[in-house]
């Protein structure tokens, strides 16, 4: 057990966004790495997928736990040692091997995994080595401790409010749909909203291709982006193969709602996501019949009063619950680890901005 009062508490964060990784879909994991910078002044070590190994390759990674390589390894001090894995799936785990001789002298360790996953591809060679695990869905957790002597506890995504937050009264963009999104409303508003007779704007994602050049300046536009959108579109994801019927609240919700976007699509309906979307219009339903989607979104755009109404409670409610600072205070309580000041210090900022007029 780590003594409460342990202010000298040393945090060590294993990430799967290495310099080289440009695949947007690992940009989640860049406003949790800056909110444990600030708020802990964490240690940041990131592996490699070793691609050395040719022959034999999967025997030779299962026999020297060699699946990813670091290069220069940390050096613990005195106090109280934490480890924290984060990455988008339970294969990057296996990266806590790279550490060598040094894992086995962390105090605690600890995996936080920010996407789905078949609770199957929690390898074995993973389980005996963490003290704790933590997912983005209740029903995964469930599975896994069901299965497994890994005591797994369920820890929604969230987002950095605090920096990336908007409560912007301006927006010029009526609708945004970025990444995954339903296509056949996709293409309702594509042949209606893009004409250019229409003053409305659909903006949506035109690239093939799922890498950027920067994941820090693409994160920073698209929250820029998002402050200027009225609509934010959002789909839960039962139909994706990897959430094998699961609906949890996604990283696109908190996003959205941060940035003062009305959000317009279907709920999420997994368990334990009703507590975290519980106030007016924290999703807007579109209704089930096409011809009802046009003037659907038309009377919403219309309604200036509802859309800054929205817009505000959105923004209001991420700032009091949906930061990463909550998020990483949740775990730590979890675990039974000291709050440091910075971390305090940072709620109770984000708590004087509910009801500030401040950007």
């Amino acid at each position: 057990m780590i003594n409460h009062d342990d202010n000298n508490m040393n945090l060590f964060v294993l990430s799967e966004l290495y310099p080289g990784n440009k695949h947007v879909g690992w940009s989640v994991l860049y406003p949790l790495e800056e909110v444990l910078s600030s708020t802990f002044d964490a240690t940041f070590i990131y592996p490699l997928p070793n691609n050395k190994i040719q022959f034999l390759k999967r025997y030779r990674y299962r026999i020297f736990k060699s699946w990813y390589e670091i290069d220069n390894l940390p050096i613990l001090d005195k106090g109280p040692n934490i480890l924290l894995v984060i990455g988008l799936g339970p294969r990057f785990l296996l990266s806590i091997h790279a550490l060598k001789s040094l894992l086995k002298k962390f105090d605690l360790r600890i995996g936080y995994i920010l996407d789905g996953f078949y609770s199957s591809h929690l390898d074995r060679d993973v389980i005996p080595y963490l003290d704790h695990l933590f997912v983005i869905c209740a029903d995964i957790a469930d599975i896994i401790n069901s299965n497994t002597k890994l005591t797994t506890t369920f820890l929604p995504l969230a987002t950095d409010v605090l920096k990336l937050g908007s409560n912007s009264i301006s927006r010029s963009i009526d609708i945004i749909g970025y990444g995954r999104t339903e296509p056949k409303i996709h293409k309702c508003l594509q042949r209606s909203f893009n004409e250019k007779q229409n003053n409305r704007i659909y903006l949506h994602s035109t690239f093939s291709q799922p890498e950027v050049f920067d994941i820090p300046e693409h994160t920073k536009l698209l929250f820029k982006i998002l402050s200027r959108s009225k609509i934010s579109l959002c789909f839960e994801a039962s139909n994706v193969e990897r959430f094998q019927g699961h609906s949890p609240i996604l990283m696109r919700w908190f996003e959205s709602w941060s940035s003062g976007c009305n959000v317009v699509g279907k709920k999420p309906f997994g368990k334990g996501v009703a507590n975290l979307l519980n106030w007016q219009n924290s999703t807007i339903e579109v209704p089930d019949d096409s011809a009802d989607w046009i003037p659907f979104f038309e009377e919403l755009l219309s309604d200036n009063n509802t859309l800054i109404a929205n817009s505000q409670r959105n923004y209001r409610e991420c700032l009091n619950r949906h930061d990463w600072r909550y998020r990483i205070k949740d775990m730590f309580k979890i675990l039974e680890l000291p709050i440091k000041e910075n971390l305090k210090n940072e709620i109770a900022y984000l708590k004087g901005k509910i009801y500030s007029r401040t950007v």
